[in-house]
């Protein structure tokens, strides 16, 4: 949830939402949030590819490596 969804809420709805996932397992949280990080993922790739049509996978999973890590991190690791 961002800044300007959160803002947006009433506070008895905030109320709610906080209380929903303070009694949350430790569990679902971490499943919801890997959950969220794979669309957030799978959107960057959407993004790839309409701005660079007939992109290849490999060319997809390396655009999306360099706008995750650092370029340092990325150039010690891939050494691109």
């Amino acid at each position: 949830m961002d800044k300007y969804e959160w803002d947006k809420m009433s506070p008895k709805t905030r109320e709610k939402y906080l209380e929903i996932m303070r009694n949350m397992p430790p569990g679902k949280k971490m499943r919801l949030a890997m959950e969220h990080n794979d669309t957030m993922r799978e959107w960057v790739k959407a993004g790839i590819r309409s701005q660079n049509p007939g992109i290849s996978e490999e060319e997809v999973r390396r655009e999306l490596i360099k706008r995750i890590l650092p370029p340092d991190i990325v150039k010690k690791v891939y050494g691109w």
